[in-house]
């Protein structure tokens, strides 16, 4: 079984579609009393853990790219192309 056609656990089909809908995370990564915190682009309506960020990074679904703002330093997380297609799956497999 790969990984595009292992089902895919709740819980990351619910940060996948997040992800896919055009939403990021962003996570402060400079030292200061923000460092590790999430700030996701829209709010979420569910937590999405950094569990879960790991495992749809492990599985090639997201990417993350340095950004900075106002001198800040964070990790931006954003759906990739196979995590895109991926989610389209998943909506296929579950609509039939």
């Amino acid at each position: 079984m790969t990984t595009s056609t292992a089902k895919l656990p709740s819980t990351l089909a619910f940060s996948l579609r997040w992800f896919s809908n055009g939403h990021h995370i962003d996570v402060c990564i400079d030292i200061c009393n923000q460092i590790g915190r999430f700030f996701p682009s829209e709010p979420v309506g569910q937590i999405i853990k950094q569990g879960q960020i790991r495992d749809l990074i492990a599985r090639g679904f997201l990417v993350k790219e340095l950004t900075e703002s106002f001198g800040i330093s964070y990790w931006r997380f954003r759906v990739s192309e196979s995590g895109k297609q991926r989610f389209e799956e998943y909506k296929n497999d579950c609509s039939k």
